[in-house]
């Protein structure tokens, strides 16, 4: 497997849903062996407990 390095986020958008905040986020990395970058795309949904977390 590749062996990617966290970058950077990037124009992460957080919009309120009731108790929860949904994420859209990407997030570049970079490829340590061709330093490439690659960007992931993501929709997160959070939930405040204790501390923030992923529920979906």
């Amino acid at each position: 497997g590749r062996d990617y390095l966290y970058s950077e986020l990037v124009n992460p958008i957080f919009i309120k849903d009731g108790d929860n905040v949904k994420v859209k986020v990407a997030v570049k990395f970079l490829d340590n062996q061709t330093k490439a970058t690659q960007v992931s795309q993501y929709e997160l949904v959070l939930q405040k407990d204790s501390n923030w977390k992923i529920v979906g």
